[in-house]
């Protein structure tokens, strides 16, 4: 990245050569460009001098253009804005559930009652059907997130606003009237989305299969209890179809629950990686959820509700009830989620910083009279800097009246508590870039045009309203990487490798590699070629050996070892197992060095 700042503002703020050379900030352009480049060169430096002396740009972030422009970006969000870029111009198809087949291809028996039958017959044909009402809830467990078109429409309160739960209803049930442009969401979203809903629904969604099941137990019931009602063939095809969807539903159970315990095994390993790094944090909720996970609830559900404040979606009339409701409760919730009370505290210290406006800014330079480009860029990459570090103030640039005023920004807060913060100021050094990119190259993307009753507006209807979606999914996801990285413990570093002499130690290192001819198996070396058949016996047929049958003997056994020798040579074959044992603890040691 080329520096912007003239020799003078290097001196006024006093960087030590190894920080000058160190990228800050996540915008690069040439210094002549602009209305007025040395003020603007002057305002970057100011920048720079706001963030800590040991910050620099993570090399893992992703560069886009905006014309002149250079844009780095959480991974994250730059994969989002370049698929916003190619999206349409068509939507998205959702894709149908797997775990249901049979029940989304049943229907009812149109004549299950054999002539002539009496009127209680008729009384246990109206009860089966009503059991058979039940086939609705396979379909809603192989389609998680069906729950949220349950939610009660543009309904903002402290209820649908105060868990995760039910801001994805929320959001998602406003949502589900706009099909999103094709292209748009990643091609592994539903997928991931439907394991999440799983795991945080995990209860709800077992009663549903519970009481599913029931109802095919009880409609079995009346067709054994009163045989004589029905017709012998319609009976007996509905008895078998019942067996066929309660069998589909234990599959399903079976699968959720699989899902379920796949995800505690995932973040039990993180938590032992972490512990590697001598890192640790606190319990999370929902120990289902792998960090990954975490990371796609705090990026969707960050943007879409930042965007919301903005007025997207469900304009609720009051800025200050949009600021409530979906600004501070969304990131309290999302801190929580990766954090524990900690990233609570630290979301709603973010949301503090809120009441300070950009509205100066956010034009990008598109206003007659105002700032260019250039100088709206680098003092909104500001504003984003102190929405995640500064104090709180208010909108007229007074501090909050007490108790609020007065406390730190989210990243001094938890650096202060010993997290690494660079994660979450880079998701607020972001917000310059989201406006900039969002007026070149996305300035016409649409997400949907019109809007539909009951609610007041689009998610995306210009290039501001993708300023605020990015805005927020890039500050989301920053405080969720900051927390999911925790604190150091001060314990000792557990070995990785006790017990395995090679391969993966489970947190993207190695424990060693096998000798020549050896292969590794669960952490172990074994041979992979076959012993040697034993001497034939004089006048005896031999039979060929299957070459391909491998053999479990371990590095070291004298059984079956591709390295024994004929009898009489123990002394070579103890000298080559010791070579053995030898090279793999040199390896082990190279690798942990």
């Amino acid at each position: 990245m080329k520096r912007l700042v003239t020799a003078v503002s290097l001196a006024a703020v006093a960087l030590s050569p190894a920080l000058a050379d160190a990228a800050k900030v996540p915008i690069d352009f040439a210094p002549a460009l602009g209305a007025n480049p040395t003020r603007t060169q002057q305002k970057l430096a100011a920048l720079e001098a706001k963030l800590p002396q040991s910050f620099a740009l993570p090399s893992s972030l992703a560069a886009l253009t905006s014309g002149p422009i250079t844009l780095r970006f959480l991974p994250e969000t730059a994969a989002a804005l370049e698929r916003a870029r190619t999206s349409g111009p068509g939507v998205a198809t959702w894709p149908a559930g797997t775990l249901c087949t049979k029940h989304a291809a049943f229907t009812p028996p149109p004549e299950l009652l054999a002539p002539g039958a009496s009127s209680a017959c008729t009384t246990a044909d109206a009860s089966i059907r009503r059991e058979l009402a039940a086939v609705s809830a396979c379909l809603e467990v192989a389609e998680p997130e069906r729950y949220v078109l349950s939610a009660p429409r543009g309904v903002v309160n402290d209820t649908t606003t105060g868990s995760i739960e039910s801001l994805v209803a929320l959001t998602g049930e406003a949502l589900s009237h706009y099909p999103a442009p094709e292209g748009l969401l990643p091609a592994d979203f539903v997928p991931r989305l439907r394991d999440v809903v799983w795991k945080i629904r995990r209860a709800p969604v077992e009663a549903q299969i519970s009481q599913a099941r029931a109802s095919y137990t009880k409609a079995l019931a009346v067709l054994a209890g009163q045989p004589g009602c029905f017709d012998p063939a319609a009976r007996g095809a509905l008895v078998t179809a019942l067996g066929e969807l309660d069998a589909e539903l234990a599959a399903a159970a079976a699968h959720v629950a699989s899902v379920d315990v796949a995800g505690r095994a995932r973040a039990n390993q993180e938590s032992v990686c972490l512990a590697a790094r001598g890192r640790t944090r606190a319990p999370l909720p929902f120990p289902a959820l792998t960090a990954e996970e975490r990371r796609f609830v705090a990026f969707w559900l960050g943007g879409i509700t930042w965007r919301m404040r903005g007025g997207g979606l469900i304009p609720l009339g009051s800025t200050q009830a949009a600021r409530t409701q979906f600004c501070e409760r969304p990131l309290r919730r999302i801190g929580e989620l990766a954090g524990g009370s900690v990233g609570e505290e630290a979301g709603y210290r973010i949301f503090l910083d809120v009441f300070a406006g950009w509205g100066e800014w956010m034009d990008m330079g598109t206003t007659p009279g105002g700032q260019d480009l250039y100088e709206d860029l680098v003092q909104m990459t500001d504003r984003g800097r102190q929405q995640v570090q500064d104090p709180a103030t208010s909108s007229l640039g007074l501090p909050i009246p007490l108790p609020i005023g007065g406390l730190e920004g989210a990243a001094v807060y938890l650096a202060a508590k010993g997290f690494d913060a660079t994660a979450l100021l880079v998701g607020g050094l972001d917000m310059g870039p989201c406006y900039a990119y969002a007026l070149n190259p996305l300035r016409a993307f649409r997400y949907a045009d019109t809007p539909m009753a009951p609610y007041g507006g689009t998610l995306v209807e210009g290039f501001t309203a993708v300023g605020e979606l990015c805005t927020g999914a890039s500050i989301a996801l920053g405080l969720t990487e900051t927390l999911l990285e925790g604190t150091p413990s001060g314990a000792p570093k557990p070995d990785l490798c006790t017990g395995k002499a090679c391969g993966d130690d489970g947190c993207g290192g190695s424990c060693g590699m096998c000798p020549s001819g050896l292969a590794c198996e669960a952490g172990v070396c074994v041979t992979t070629e076959a012993p040697a058949p034993p001497p034939a016996e004089p006048g005896a047929t031999t039979r060929p050996s299957d070459p391909a049958a491998p053999s479990a003997v371990t590095a070291g056994s004298s059984e079956g070892c591709a390295c024994r020798t004929t009898p009489g040579s123990s002394a070579d074959a103890t000298l080559a197992a010791l070579s053995g044992v030898l090279v793999l603890a040199l390896r082990r040691r190279r690798a942990r060095a």
